[in-house]
Order: C-alpha cells, then structure tokens, then sequence
C-alpha cells in the first residue's frame, strides 16, 4: 500500500507533469530571443539571425537575437542564464566556450555542462589554414617542410591568445616539430593579420572559411588545407590537413542551447522545430553561404559530441591557451 508521503509525491508529480504538458502547449507564448556572444555581422550572428527568421516563420511567433559580446563568452551566457528558464530566452553557445574556456578561467560563474541544455547544432566548420602565395608553396607539407628548413621564420597569425583558431596554430607547430611563431592578434584578430601577410610581416592564417574566403577568392591567400574530418562538399578541392598530419582535426561549432530547468517538453519542442527548419534546403544553402559545413546533431547526440570535444581540446588548451 501506498504511504500518505508517497501518494501526495505522486500527486505533486503528476501536477507538475501537467503543468509543463500545458505549458509547453503555450509555448512560445511571447517573442524569443538568442543571446549571441559576438557582435552583430559575426558568422555567428548572421547564422542565427537566419535561424531565428526561419523559426519565426514556422511558429509565426518573433525571434530576435540579442548580442551580448565580451569576456570570451562570459558576459553572454551570464546574460542567458539569468533570465527565466521558460524557453523565451535561448543561448548560442560557441564550441570554445565549452572547449577552451573552462581551461582558461578555473573559476568560471557557471558550469557548461549542468547549466545549459544542448538543443541543437547551429554550425560544424573545419578550420583553414591559407598562407601568403608570395611563399612560394603550394601544399600544407611544403609549407612544414619550409618552416623546418627556416626555423623561427615562419609566422602564423591568429585571432586572440586562446581562441580556437589560436590554439590549433600552436597544436599545428607543436604535432610538427616545427619552429613557428604563433602571433595571436588581440583586437584586430584574423582581419588585421591578414594585413601584415598583405604586408609581408606574416606568413599564413588559420581561421574559418567565412573569415578567409573574400581574401582567398582575391587570390591575396592561398588555402593549404582544412582541418575537418573529411572533405568539405563546400570546398572540394582542398585538402584535409589529416592527409599530411595523421588525426590533425579543428572543428569550430555552435549549439542552440537552453539555460537548466527550462522544462522538457519546450526543450523537445525546440528541437524539432529546429530539425524541421534546417532540413529546408533553402535554408541550408544561406547557411553554407556564412562558412560551415551542414551538419545536424540533438539533444544526447549533441550532448555527447560536446563531451569528446571537451575531453580532446581541454587538456591541449590547459597547454597552449596562454
């Protein structure tokens, strides 16, 4: 037989059962926003704001995205999880906010892992690597081969001391034994080392393609490779960097994810929804347009793919983030 606390547990499960079925039946009930943490007219930014018409035209209920920059994503997902976890509020997490972060800052306000919910994957980019064609090669191993025959010659600029696009400058010099110079750009990033290889002051770049592709159609860079698991069907004919390096991977990545306790049936919600508006090939090709590759992961899938992320890249940027 049940016991008086038993049965009144089970009442207040079912209620609460109910009131999230309801709710959830009521969602979106006001406009959603996306916190970004980036500024307007970044990859991220544009992507999401593309995410957030598509939604809106699928609910016909506004979302809007909120750009909140600053402090290596900190300030965005502060901003994210202090609002009220009722769905309404949604956060971009970026792949270096739970990759490099956290070995960054050992006393960070929040943990990733418990306080955020992973809904979807939003973006999948392998990094590339393009150099100056004044220097004279043509392939990721002549370039190696050229930065061993003149050590502490070569220069690779990146964007700020422990961004992905950083860390994997200094993993690549690291795996190749190779003496290179990792100059990471503290305000002007990927756009102002571009400048000094323009200038001749640096010799290559790593970053995404949205960052590199304008001065790669101008032929003021030439790609060598790109870091993803296979070929991108974007860029077809560049190499993967694994073909020269066995198991050199970068991948840079964003999730829509929700603060913790926003209620499981929004959250379920939230994730076909987002499956269904980017399964519309339309939408892919604006997508792809901003950089990525197209990929799709939910939920636990999701939810896993981070964590062997984390267990890759957070000892290596325990090494490489200063």
């Amino acid at each position: 037989m049940l016991t008086k606390r038993a049965f009144m547990a089970g009442l207040a499960a079912t209620a609460l059962a109910g009131d999230r079925a309801a709710f959830a039946q009521s969602y979106p009930s006001r406009p959603v926003k996306i916190i970004v943490p980036l500024p307007a007219g970044s990859a991220p930014d544009v992507r999401h704001r593309l995410i957030a018409q598509a939604l809106t035209n699928l609910w016909g209920q506004q979302l809007v995205v909120e750009n909140k920059p600053g402090g290596a994503g900190i300030i965005g997902t502060r901003a994210a999880l202090n609002e009220q976890p009722d769905g309404h509020t949604l956060f971009a997490a970026l792949s270096s906010i739970y990759t490099i972060l956290p070995a960054q800052q050992q006393n960070l306000p929040f943990d990733l892992n418990k306080d955020l919910i992973p809904i979807g994957l939003t973006a999948f980019e392998g990094m590339v690597m393009a150099c100056s064609p004044k220097l004279g090669v043509n392939t990721l191993a002549e370039f190696i081969a050229l930065a061993k025959k003149m050590p502490d010659k070569l220069v690779i600029g990146t964007n700020p001391a422990g961004s992905l696009p950083h860390i994997t400058a200094k993993l690549f010099a690291d795996v190749t034994g190779a003496a290179i110079t990792v100059a990471p750009y503290s305000t002007g990033g990927t756009a102002e080392a571009i400048r000094d290889i323009l200038g001749g002051r640096v010799h290559a770049v790593i970053d995404g393609w949205a960052s590199l592709r304008g001065n790669i159609d101008s032929k003021d860079l030439l790609p060598l490779a790109i870091m993803s698991p296979k070929p991108s069907s974007l860029l077809p004919n560049l190499p993967v960097a694994a073909e020269t390096i066995p198991g050199f991977i970068s991948i840079g990545w964003q999730a829509l994810t929700a603060p913790k306790g926003t209620p499981e049936p929004v959250v379920r919600f939230l994730a076909d929804s987002l499956r269904k508006v980017l399964d519309d090939p339309q939408l892919q090709k604006r997508l792809q347009e901003t950089g990525p590759e197209f990929s799709q992961l939910y939920g636990d899938d999701l939810t896993r793919f981070i964590e062997s992320e984390q267990k890759f890249w957070l000892p290596i940027a325990k090494r490489f983030a200063s």
